[in-house]
């Protein structure tokens, strides 16, 4: 696996121009970022498999001596260059999954765009989107907590689906906690999907609190009771009490400006007609991974994938050994210029 990629395009447009209808430059990419296999070993001979570009296989055909007799025998361990990957089982041509990604960590990620341009099936579009759903969840489950000794984290919980003076459409409603660095504005946001009468209290956030923010971090929050035992966690704490004001008179480095505009900013970005509830984490998710990343977001995007299925990985290796691979044949030639073997089994 490649430790770096090639000279990412981060423009928009420069990333179609390069790769779109580009199958030979897409699959250098994803092997570039680790989606795809640089180098495979075949698990029965240990000796390095070569790649069938024809077939997108990787082919052993190493022939080994049998004892106590003249002949030879033939590895026939082949495996798709997708297996166990981000593209395992598709049917999609490599640059149609760059330029459908390209797209969906867009701003203006649409269906009928993606459907048109790629002349691709509704449902393969649905299920795609699913699966890169999946990647920036699997990362925001798994994302650095932020903060540390003497940096400040301004933390603070939001209702999304709120309705203005109560009149307008209902909306889906689920209560979201988040946390930002002032200076850096590493951040991280958490939907709470708990029964409403249990989301915000001591025991929800506080274990968030530990698991986000590192241990001397200087923590800004409002009154909100929730959060009176912070300082007994190897915390800082400062409050705002947003009764009276939204900066401290005595203090005006005490506020909660910056997630408050953060709150602001998701909102806006996230309040879309047909928005589910059950989807909150996915919607948040792709925000958070297109904050974090811009502008080198698919780069991320796809090195994120290849982590979340590693090319060729060791419950994929053990479920080829288990396959038989070997056949004995007749010796064809000098063995000093062997020729592989193209039949048999797939593993």
């Amino acid at each position: 696996m490649a430790t770096q990629c090639a000279s990412c395009e981060n423009n928009y447009f420069d990333f179609l121009a390069k790769y779109h209808r580009n199958n030979e430059a897409s699959l250098q990419y994803l092997r570039y970022h680790g989606v795809l296999p640089v180098d495979v070993q075949c698990p029965h001979c240990k000796t390095p498999c070569h790649y069938r570009k024809d077939r997108h296989q990787w082919v052993c055909g190493a022939w080994t001596k049998i004892a106590k007799t003249k002949r030879r025998k033939q590895c026939n361990f082949t495996v798709s260059d997708y297996r166990g990957t981000f593209l395992s089982g598709t049917r999609l041509e490599p640059y149609q999954i760059l330029s459908f990604i390209n797209h969906w960590l867009s701003k203006h990620w649409d269906h009928q765009t993606v459907i048109g341009c790629l002349h691709i099936a509704e449902r393969t579009s649905v299920d795609w989107r699913g699966f890169c759903s999946e990647v920036t969840e699997h990362w925001l489950d798994n994302q650095e907590p932020i903060g540390g000794p003497g940096i400040v984290v301004e933390v603070d919980e939001t209702l999304f689906g709120k309705r203005k003076y109560e009149r307008g459409r209902l909306l889906s409603q689920i209560w979201v906690f988040g946390g930002i660095e002032r200076v850096s504005e590493k951040l991280f946001l958490v939907p709470l999907v708990e029964l409403l009468s249990r989301k915000r209290d001591a025991e929800t956030l506080i274990p968030l609190i530990n698991k986000y923010i590192l241990p001397g971090s200087v923590i800004v929050s409002d009154g909100w009771s929730a959060y009176q035992t912070i300082s007994k966690h190897g915390y800082e704490h400062q409050v705002i009490n947003h009764t009276e004001h939204f900066v401290d008179p005595e203090n005006p480095e005490i506020h909660t400006q910056n997630i408050e505009r953060l709150w602001r900013d998701v909102k806006e970005w996230s309040k879309r007609p047909g928005n589910r509830q059950e989807f909150y984490k996915q919607y948040l998710a792709r925000y958070l991974f297109l904050h974090q990343y811009k502008p080198e977001v698919v780069h991320h995007h796809f090195v994120e994938a290849g982590k979340l299925y590693p090319p060729l990985s060791e419950k994929e290796r053990r479920i080829a050994i288990a396959i038989p691979a070997n056949n004995d044949v007749d010796d064809p030639g000098d063995p000093s210029d062997p020729q592989p073997g193209l039949s048999g089994g797939s593993a």
